[in-house]
């Protein structure tokens, strides 16, 4: 989470996420020879090593531990979420929609009332078939846009089933657009649905039950739910 961030903080590292993320389409996207291929080794292990030595961060009891999450999640809090059509900004350095994640998706999640709407375009590091995006990209994005359903109705859930329907190529180069709504609840159990279109139209349509839980379940190292 990293809650606790400057805005100047968050801005370095969204702004390195992004270098990061373009250096990686590239690489896989045009061709690169020995010598450059040794050069980007050698910079990247150096980085690695200087970043190495700096203090370890604890995600997860950063997460558990924050009283604005915590706020957020109980619906005493509207800050993170966002105002109707803004972006919301509640997981940084997720791999799918988190600005500061190197090796994030770039997905931008904005509220529509009780909806979550997703926006990308995928460059070639996420290239499954070719010109077409990875299945597994898709059900990536899916998951985490039906995760920002959440927020909108004060629940910590995971995901315990996905259902996923490919019904046509998702491309690359082009925006995408996700679309998240509950569709029902019983208890613990939250049914979202969700779907995903370009400009040619729906492309893939799912369904997930997510078990809600409580924001101490995950400050337990011990467990291995989703």
């Amino acid at each position: 989470m990293n809650l606790d961030e400057t805005p100047a903080e968050i801005a370095a590292r969204s702004q390195m996420a992004s270098a990061l993320q373009q250096l990686g389409h590239s690489l896989v996207g045009h061709r690169v020879d020995i010598e450059l291929a040794e050069e980007v080794t050698a910079i990247a292990r150096d980085l690695t090593a200087n970043v190495a030595a700096r203090p370890a961060r604890d995600r997860t009891r950063e997460m558990a531990s924050n009283p604005r999450f915590a706020g957020i999640l109980s619906g005493r809090s509207s800050e993170g979420i966002g105002l109707d059509g803004q972006p919301m900004d509640l997981f940084r350095d997720s791999i799918v929609s988190g600005r500061t994640n190197p090796m994030g998706i770039g997905l931008e999640v904005r509220r529509v009332g009780d909806t979550a709407v997703a926006t990308t375009t995928l460059g070639p590091a996420f290239e499954g078939a070719p010109g077409r995006s990875h299945g597994g990209i898709v059900a990536s994005i899916l998951d985490e846009t039906m995760g920002f359903v959440l927020p909108l109705i004060g629940e910590l859930a995971y995901t315990a089933n996905l259902n996923i329907d490919y019904v046509g190529p998702a491309p690359l180069h082009r925006e995408l657009r996700f679309t998240a709504r509950l569709r029902d609840r019983a208890g613990r159990k939250l049914w979202i649905e969700a779907h995903g279109e370009s400009d040619e139209g729906v492309f893939v349509r799912a369904e997930a039950l997510f078990l809600a839980v409580e924001l101490t379940h995950f400050a337990n190292h011990d467990n291995t739910a989703n």
